[in-house]
Order: C-alpha cells, then sequence, then structure tokens
C-alpha cells in the first residue's frame, strides 16, 4: 500500500520528520502503520520525500527520510470558479477538481445557490482536498479559497488569459471552437442547479467571460465541473 502524508513546511530537511498529531493518529489507528513501513511525505508546496517509518503511537509517527527533492510548480493554472451545489456533489467536485490539476478552487454564491454560508464547511472542505491531494499524489495542493459572493470575482477574471463560463443561454460557443494554445492562466465558471442567471451570465461576459456550451445534453453541476475541468486538462496540460 502506498502512503502519502502531508507534513508541516521545513519537515522535510530533517534527518527525522515528526507528524502532525492529526495525521499520526490517522497512520496509527486507520491505516495501521508498522515501524519500517515506506512512506512518501510531501508539504503541499512541491517538496516531497521517501523515507521509513521509525516509532510509531497514538499521538506521533517518525519517519526517518532517506531523501527529498522538489516538484516544479505547475506552469499551468486551471482554476475552478463553482456556485457550491448541494454538500454531496460539492464535496465530489472538490475532490475531482484536485484529481483533474486545478490550481485553484473558488466557492461563489450566486441568486440560485442553495447552500447556506456555515464557516465550519471550510474546515471540512480543506480536509476533502488535502485527502484527495493525499491519494492521487498531488504535490502542489490547490488553494481553496474562501466562499465569497459572484459579483466578489468578477473584477479578477481580467487576470487570466482564457476565461470561459458555462451557460444554457443562446449565444454559447463549443469547446472545440476555443483556441488553447498559448494559454498558461485558464479559469471555467460552473453555475448551480438551475444555472447563472442571464444578468450573471452579461456580467461575467462584460468581464471578460467567453459564454461555452457543454452539448446538446443539460448536465448537473458536478457532471459539468469535472466535464470542463477535463477538456481543459486534456487540452493544456
Amino acid at each position: 500500500m502506498r502512503i502519502n502524508s502531508l507534513v508541516d513546511a521545513g519537515e522535510l530537511e530533517k534527518e527525522v520528520a515528526i507528524l502532525s498529531s492529526e495525521e499520526s493518529h490517522h497512520l496509527a489507528r486507520v491505516l495501521r502503520v508498522q515501524p519500517g513501513q515506506d512512506i512518501t511525505l510531501f508539504d503541499g508546496q512541491g517538496g516531497v520525500a521517501e523515507g521509513l517509518i521509525e516509532t510509531v503511537s497514538k499521538s506521533a509517527v517518525d519517519v526517518r527520510i532517506s531523501k527529498h527533492w522538489n516538484v516544479p510548480k505547475p506552469v499551468i493554472e486551471i482554476d475552478l470558479i463553482q456556485a457550491v451545489p448541494k454538500p454531496d456533489r460539492w464535496e465530489l467536485v472538490l475532490q475531482k477538481a484536485v484529481e483533474l490539476g486545478a490550481t485553484t478552487i473558488r466557492p461563489v454564491l450566486t441568486k440560485h445557490t442553495e447552500f447556506k454560508p456555515n464557516p465550519k464547511k471550510q474546515e471540512r472542505w480543506n480536509k476533502i482536498v488535502l485527502n484527495a491531494a493525499q491519494q492521487c499524489e498531488v504535490r502542489w495542493l490547490p488553494d481553496l479559497q474562501p466562499l465569497e459572493e459572484f459579483e466578489a470575482i468578477l473584477p479578477i477574471l481580467g487576470n487570466y488569459d482564457l476565461v470561459l463560463v458555462g451557460s444554457l443561454f443562446e449565444g454559447t460557443r463549443p469547446f472545440r471552437d476555443l483556441p488553447m494554445t498559448g494559454k498558461s492562466k485558464v479559469a471555467i465558471l460552473i453555475g448551480p442547479e438551475g444555472d447563472f442567471t442571464e444578468e450573471e451570465v452579461r456580467a461575467a461576459v462584460d468581464a471578460g467571460a467567453v459564454p461555452v456550451s457543454f452539448g446538446d445534453r443539460i448536465l448537473r453541476t458536478e457532471t459539468a465541473a469535472i466535464f470542463g475541468l477535463s477538456v481543459l486538462a486534456y487540452e493544456l496540460l
């Protein structure tokens, strides 16, 4: 079994890295690791190390590092800006966004968003992102931004080489007609159940976004996010 564990910054530079109490508890109680097992450590900022588990207790797991290196930061940025759907769908989106190479995830509130803001949810969302990164060996953790209003993201859309907004309204373009060559910073906006309002789509277009369609079928919001990120990953990564 391949084990990947997040460590605090600086631990990879030591001969023996000490894992956090939370991560140690997971390894000891859930995965039931034993001394002598191989393990890979990463700090979420490109640092990676291999080592052997040296000691195991309820509150601390120590790892003797054999080698460490740095993975370059991704040169292509793919950001997901998503109206938060129902909890189970949003958690799926978070997992798949990490797997598909999203570098930043921005949850937003729109007119049709049913989610009610809850600060306690952010901690759970961060944990979902971390777990997904551990499972698929992502070495640079995506930047999960705090929940914000849709209007707050409009001023930043001009910072991208290309911004796409999924929409059911007329006037959209299919993905295949969009030039992707030379784009290094791209964002995709996905609406909630019920789609963006026409006013929201117009505001995004006025801010520089290009409205796109996902084909003839109407996709659920989580499917649209996965579809859009998959296309961008195929075209750019």
